[in-house]
């Protein structure tokens, strides 16, 4: 899995803690903690959205897309409002999903999947999705209505 940035090990180390205590906090194993700070394993949205909530953070900021560092509230993601953007975002761009499959690279199964809720992508995944259509990570999981990505560094 290439590295997309994701922002797991300055966000623990910011906070003074330890692989195995997050893995403690998100109920699962140090090893597959590991992996995901690594970038071996890709993590689901809903414990990205875990980690996310417990540091206080955009899901933007959390995964690259901004260098925007602010205490937010914790928030749930959406899913419904995922599917319902996806499928507004590529009628916007005037894509059929075969036609979005061939300029992504997923299999048009999988991405009808997304738009449908039989699947729910990764984080991974979505990261892509979010830097096909330049939108808010955030926003594609109803966790902010912004579309637009705020991509300053604020001191």
């Amino acid at each position: 899995m290439e590295n997309t940035g994701f922002r797991f090990a300055e966000l623990r180390t910011r906070h003074d803690l330890k692989q195995w205590q997050i893995a403690r906090i998100l109920n699962v194993k140090t090893n597959t903690y590991s992996k995901w700070e690594k970038g071996i394993n890709d993590i689901s949205l809903e414990k990205l959205n875990e980690l996310a909530n417990f540091y206080r953070v955009s899901l933007d900021y959390f995964v690259g897309i901004s260098d925007l560092y602010y205490e937010v509230k914790p928030k749930p993601i959406k899913l419904a409002i995922m599917r319902k953007r996806l499928l507004l975002l590529r009628q916007e761009k005037n894509l059929s999903q075969s036609l979005l499959s061939k300029k992504t690279g997923f299999a048009q199964t999988t991405y009808s999947s997304f738009e449908t809720g039989v699947r729910t992508p990764t984080a991974f995944k979505l990261f892509h999705l979010c830097q096909f259509y330049q939108v808010s990570f955030d926003y594609l999981l109803g966790r902010s209505d912004q579309k637009e990505r705020e991509l300053s560094t604020v001191a």
